[in-house]
């Protein structure tokens, strides 16, 4: 009897499993995390979890990171369809090749006229994909952060190490995030139009103030410089 109830206190619930389409939350996680691990954007997979508030995760929670019933149907059977003739081929409609083709986990690079650098300060140290995911410029405490261009603020929280971060939903799988924030002035769910103060900049590490500032592709950084006018 004591061996049983020893086994009974032992046992721990044991944390879903996750589903196609479904990400099950870790200790720790943060919406902002989970986009960065799946490549998905914080405000689809809030949309399609219907996260009530999606600062508010708990561990063993699962969330959906694809959109619901989007589910492939299953093969039919395989039967050889009869011959086509050519007046059939010739006739038949051209394939959507946007539905065919998936997006490239990184665009090709181009300039954006509807983009624009969130401070003025000089580029201290450049994207390396490794490192460094994004940009750092140099700045003073206090001085204004604007958003890049227009879009929907994603995420406002406070991460160990960078201070106050906003993240900034562009449309189109674009994201764009600042770090080193002292004082933050958007909410999350606020639309922001292009040049818009969102905070003021923080102190910075090593005596030395910046704005850490990245722009991310369904969820991969990608060089800023190759999207932002050149300085």
């Amino acid at each position: 009897m004591a061996a049983v109830m020893m086994a009974a206190c032992s046992t721990s619930p044991k944390m879903p499993v996750a589903g196609p389409g479904e990400y099950v939350v870790q200790p720790g996680d943060t919406l902002y995390r989970i986009a960065s691990k799946t490549g998905r954007s914080t405000g689809d997979i809030a949309r399609w979890s219907n996260l009530q508030d999606p600062d508010k995760l708990e561990a063993g929670q699962v969330l959906r990171i694809a959109p619901p019933g989007g589910a492939t149907a299953s093969a039919p059977p395989d039967v050889s369809p009869p011959p086509r003739s050519a007046s059939a081929e010739r006739a038949r409609p051209p394939r959507n090749r946007e539905a065919r083709d998936p997006e490239p986990a990184t665009p090709p690079a181009s300039r954006r006229s509807d983009w624009g650098w969130p401070a003025p300060g000089q580029v201290i140290a450049g994207f390396n994909g490794g490192s460094n995911k994004g940009v750092d410029i140099a700045a003073n405490p206090g001085d204004p952060v604007v958003s890049m261009g227009a879009g929907k603020v994603a995420v406002t929280e406070m991460l160990r190490g960078y201070g106050s971060v906003v993240m900034i939903d562009h449309g189109g799988s674009y994201m764009s995030v600042y770090t080193n924030l002292h004082t933050v002035q958007v909410k999350q769910g606020q639309r922001v139009e292009r040049g818009q103060k969102i905070a003021d900049l923080g102190g910075g590490d090593s005596g030395r103030s910046k704005l850490h500032f990245e722009i991310r592709y369904r969820g991969n950084a990608v060089d800023p410089r190759q999207y932002l006018t050149a300085r």
